[in-house]
């Protein structure tokens, strides 16, 4: 019995340091296996944070591709009339569209294609290229991207709804009647304000902290360039050209930035950053443009989020002048009268009937009249809208000083 028990515990101590042992030992041991696991884990746990799909690329299809080392990667979104690539490296978007809509995909000797998940609305699909060695991927590669599309499948889904349920979310803001009756839903639009305001701080940081300082760093390589190594005169104007393009980049970058998060709102008021904004829009306006002031200062003593939502309105309007007015002159105008603040926005363009307000598209936000609309009732305002086809376009929104909601 002394023996037999004795037996029974060495082994079980075998087995247990060898278990131990090679737990520890499996980045040396087995290092290609320890780093599917190890990305598998990594990208299990952030698919559950996952709400949009160019989180999708940030967060899952950049480990993916460097997990397996390959050139490239996309996830592919095929619906009834089109198909939506989310790409990641060296991989042709172009390409796998054409060969998706050909039924050629899965047959073309470059790429590995998993379908992800086939739904009534839409297909999904991993593309993923031959790595750097220029070889397909392996058997225990290929099992891995049948295991991280298990997890995929369900996030995607997630993506899918949650865009779906944002755009009926949209479209029901945009159409929420003027009557007094709206009042009892203002918290519906005020949820999708925050909605956009948070969007647009979350993509101004990123250009902040990714691009812009990605262009800083070159143009600093560039200058080193003209400053280490003795070039003649075309080569040293070649290089100069470079630099004042990246800067040139850098400054529309900083430009949109500002759009996506006018902080000098803050800084200087209301009016003085409109000044600033349309003073900087009026070098590149398709027209002459005006910006006026009379007795407005009132305004700035109202909260920071009423002051951009007037910046927004102000924003889409003058986007909708540059893609739709063709007009010559565009004027805005603030006055404060009679205890209420009056933007008012002419143009001498081509105008519109009355009955297409609802269909004009307000810049790239895609927001028509009817959701500026929703901003000004948010703010207890009114807004006039006077157009007729070639007799240009007058709005007049009118917002109270002392009732002006807050968010």
């Amino acid at each position: 019995m002394f023996v037999f028990a004795g037996s029974v515990a060495m082994i079980s101590f075998v087995l247990y340091s060898v278990e131990y042992f090679t737990t520890r030992l499996e980045a040396f041991l087995f290092p290609r296996k320890f780093r599917l696991r190890t990305a598998l884990k990594k990208i299990s746990k952030n698919l559950g944070v996952i709400s949009s799909f160019r989180e999708l690329k940030d967060i899952v299809l950049v480990d993916i591709v460097q997990t397996l080392e390959v050139m490239g990667g996309a996830i592919v979104f095929q619906y009834e009339h089109d198909i939506e690539i989310i790409a990641e490296g060296d991989i042709d978007a172009a390409e796998i569209k054409q060969r998706l809509q050909s039924s050629a995909l899965s047959e073309h000797p470059l790429y590995t294609c998993i379908e992800i998940h086939r739904h009534e609305q839409y297909a999904s699909y991993l593309v993923i290229t031959r790595n750097k060695a220029n070889t397909l991927l392996g058997k225990e590669e290929i099992q891995w991207l049948h295991l991280i599309t298990s997890y995929l499948e369900v996030s995607l889904e997630n993506v899918h709804l949650i865009r779906k349920l944002t755009a009926k979310m949209q479209l029901l803001a945009s159409q929420l009647p003027n009557e007094q009756s709206a009042h009892d839903i203002q918290w519906f639009r005020k949820v999708m304000f925050e909605l956009q305001e948070e969007e647009r701080l979350r993509i101004a940081a990123d250009l902040h902290d990714t691009t812009m300082q990605d262009l800083f760093f070159l143009k600093r390589r560039f200058i080193s360039l003209l400053d280490k190594y003795a070039m003649n005169k075309e080569d040293k104007e070649h290089l100069n050209n470079i630099v004042n393009f990246v800067e040139m980049i850098n400054n529309s970058l900083r430009q949109s930035c500002f759009e996506l998060n006018p902080f000098l709102l803050k800084e200087i008021g209301l009016i003085e950053t409109v000044r600033s904004y349309l003073d900087k829009e009026a070098y590149h306006a398709p027209f002459v443009l005006k910006f006026k002031e009379e007795r407005a200062s009132a305004i700035e003593a109202k909260d920071l989020t009423t002051k951009k939502h007037i910046f927004r309105i102000i924003q889409e309007l003058l986007n909708n002048a540059k893609k739709h007015s063709q007009a010559s002159h565009v004027t805005f105008t603030m006055t404060v009268a009679d205890r209420a603040f009056v933007l008012t926005y002419e143009d001498d363009g081509v105008g519109f009937k009355s009955t297409e307000a609802r269909r004009i598209e307000i810049g790239s936000s895609g927001m028509g009249v009817e959701q500026m609309k929703g901003r000004v009732l948010h703010l207890n305002g009114q807004l006039q809208l006077d157009s007729r086809e070639g007799e240009g376009t007058r709005l007049v929104v009118t917002i109270p000083i002392r009732e002006t909601m807050s968010v």
